[in-house]
């Protein structure tokens, strides 16, 4: 599945720009986050924690043009789990822990976009389409030490940083549409909203953490963010 995407994102550059009035490659340079902020210091920790690199194409038919990219972003998502009290006697002294998930992802959307309005030295543009982000690595890690208490008085202890093993699908799907702007013919501006239509994590009750944490709350988490980008083209 995630050939067979990137090869169709590839042959809509190559094989479009043999028919088409125009044809840009370039490069881009952004970050990912899930609220938009003028706030310096977010745009800096989202630049930080979500920056987002790859390669664009386009290829233009007057007005109209397809865009395939491929991009890689890292996520450093925080989530909270509730704490249960099971039938085998085990129990948190606080009601709710933090784990993080880090994960390094590649996302190849086919955005299909139109020039709104063409002034020479700045287009605007509207865009939308379909899009795939492949998982290449992923760590669910607990954010702070605590203990279980039993109820024959043991205690089991889980220290900050244990891999919690969750599983995150291979691949989530979305829609992503947004606006761009051209600038000079060779700069370009672009903020997306990426709609996710499947789920982050896959069969979370299948774990050991079953018993001792409530998953309802994160089982159903989609990837839905911003994406803010600065472009090149170099062709």
């Amino acid at each position: 599945m995630k050939k067979s995407f990137l090869l169709i994102a590839m042959l809509l550059v190559f094989s479009g720009s043999m028919f088409a009035q125009d044809f840009d490659l370039g490069v881009k340079l952004g970050y990912q986050t899930s609220h938009l902020s003028y706030k310096k210091a977010d745009i800096k920790s989202d630049f930080l924690n979500h920056m987002t690199f790859g390669l664009f194409g386009r290829v233009e038919f007057g007005s109209f043009y397809i865009e395939p990219e491929v991009l890689y972003f890292k996520t450093g998502d925080i989530f909270e789990l509730t704490a249960e009290n099971i039938s085998e006697g085990w129990s948190l002294p606080q009601e709710q822990v933090t784990f993080t998930l880090n994960e390094s992802n590649l996302q190849v959307p086919i955005l299909v976009g139109w020039k709104a309005l063409d002034l020479g030295v700045v287009a605007l543009r509207l865009q939308a389409g379909p899009t795939a982000s492949f998982t290449i690595a992923s760590q669910t890690l607990f954010d702070e030490t605590f203990s279980l208490n039993g109820s024959s008085g043991e205690t089991e202890t889980i220290n900050e940083g244990t891999n919690l093993g969750l599983d995150t699908k291979s691949i989530a799907w979305g829609l992503q549409a947004g606006i761009g702007a051209d600038i000079l013919g060779k700069l370009t501006v672009d903020i997306n909203y990426n709609f996710g239509l499947s789920s982050v994590f896959g069969a979370l009750n299948n774990t050991s953490l079953n018993k001792y944490f409530n998953f309802n709350n994160i089982d159903q988490t989609k990837k839905n963010t911003f994406l803010i980008t600065v472009g090149y083209k170099l062709l």
